[in-house]
């Protein structure tokens, strides 16, 4: 495997991980928030919550297109150890 496909496959990785952490992040923060938080202001607990929506639907598109990103790199990995075999 060559060293730039070998760097990209393990930035991709740990974008991976950084998205997840960020959502499960957004997601406790929203069930925090609508546990704890009164509706005094029912326009800002709206707006607060349908922004963390908006980051955590954000962020799990985030997430899918890295996992393909990085399935296209190992196939095309794959592909070529397999023709340098042959």
């Amino acid at each position: 495997m060559d060293p730039a496909t070998t760097e990209r496959l393990s930035q991709i990785n740990q974008r991976i991980l950084n998205v997840e952490n960020e959502r499960r992040e957004r997601q406790q923060t929203l069930h925090a928030f609508l546990e704890h938080v009164p509706a005094v202001f029912p326009e800002l607990v709206e707006q607060r919550i349908q922004q963390l929506l908006n980051q955590i639907k954000t962020l799990e598109e985030e997430g899918r297109t890295l996992s393909r990103d990085r399935e296209d790199l190992i196939v095309r990995m794959a592909f070529r150890i397999r023709g340098g075999n042959n």
